[in-house]
C-alpha cells in the first residue's frame, strides 16, 4: 500500500510539472490555517489476545479522521491530527482512536509552484503519537473489555496539492512508532495471564487528505 500511493504521488508530480508555467507565488500564498478530512488504512497487526491465540481485527483497519493545521509561514506548519477506526469480528467489537501532533515543514520549489492555478508541495513531518483501543477481553476472562494506550515518535512524509488558491488536497504517509504496556487478565481463574502482548509496535498508515487551505 505504501508503495502504490508513493508511486501515485510521483506520477501526479511527474504529469502536472508538464503544465504551463506561470508567475511565482507571492510570499505568503501558503501561510493560514487548513483543514482536510482524510480516509485511509492504519496498520492494527499487533490486537492479538495471545492467550487464545486469536487475531481480533485485521493487519490494516480502514480508517477516518480530521487534520487541522496551521502555515505559520509558507514553509512550516504545526497540525492536530485525530483519526478513528473500528472493526467487529465474531460478534467482537475494537475500537481504535488516534491523537498526533506535529511540526512539518513544506518544500517550496519553483519548478513545482509556477502553474496558474495550482501548487505542487511536498513535505515531511516529524511529532508525537499517542493510541488508545478498546480491545475485546480474552472470553474466559474477568471482564468483557480491556484499555490499550501506546505512545511514540511519528515521522511523517507526502505531497500536498493547493489549486485555485483554497482547494488543499494530497497524501500523507506517516509512521507511529509506539510503545505499550502488557494487557493481563484473569483467565479461567488465573490471574495475571498475558492476553495483549506490550512493547514496541510501529504503526504505518496511508491517508488521502480532502479539505481547504485559507
Amino acid at each position: 500500500m505504501k508503495k502504490t500511493l508513493f508511486a501515485i504521488s510521483i506520477t501526479l508530480s511527474l504529469l502536472l510539472a508538464t503544465l504551463p508555467s506561470e508567475a511565482k507565488p507571492q510570499k505568503g500564498f501558503h501561510t493560514g490555517p487548513y483543514l482536510t478530512v482524510e480516509f485511509g488504512l492504519l496498520q492494527s497487526d499487533f490486537d492479538t489476545d495471545v492467550a487464545a491465540n486469536q487475531q481480533i481485527g485485521r493487519d490494516f483497519e480502514p480508517t477516518a479522521g480530521i487534520l487541522f493545521g496551521w502555515n505559520i509561514y509558507d514553509t512550516l506548519s504545526v497540525e492536530l491530527q485525530g483519526r478513528y477506526a473500528t472493526n467487529l469480528k465474531s460478534g467482537r467489537r475494537e475500537h481504535i482512536a488516534t491523537g498526533n501532533v506535529y511540526g512539518k515543514y513544506t518544500f517550496i520549489l519553483d519548478k513545482l509552484t509556477d502553474f496558474k492555478n495550482l501548487r505542487i508541495l511536498p513535505f515531511v513531518k516529524l511529532g508525537a503519537a499517542t493510541r488508545f483501543s478498546v480491545l475485546p477481553g480474552n472470553v474466559n476472562s474477568d471482564r468483557d473489555t480491556v484499555t490499550q494506550y501506546g505512545f511514540g515518535p511519528s515521522p511523517g512524509a507526502g505531497i500536498a496539492f493547493l489549486a485555485y488558491k483554497y482547494f488543499y488536497f494530497g497524501i500523507d504517509l506517516q509512521g507511529d512508532l509506539l510503545i505499550f504496556d502488557d494487557i493481563k487478565q484473569t483467565v479461567n481463574n488465573v490471574p495475571g495471564t498475558l492476553v495483549y502482548r506490550g512493547g514496541f509496535h510501529p504503526s504505518f498508515s496511508g491517508m488521502l487528505m480532502v479539505g481547504v487551505h485559507y
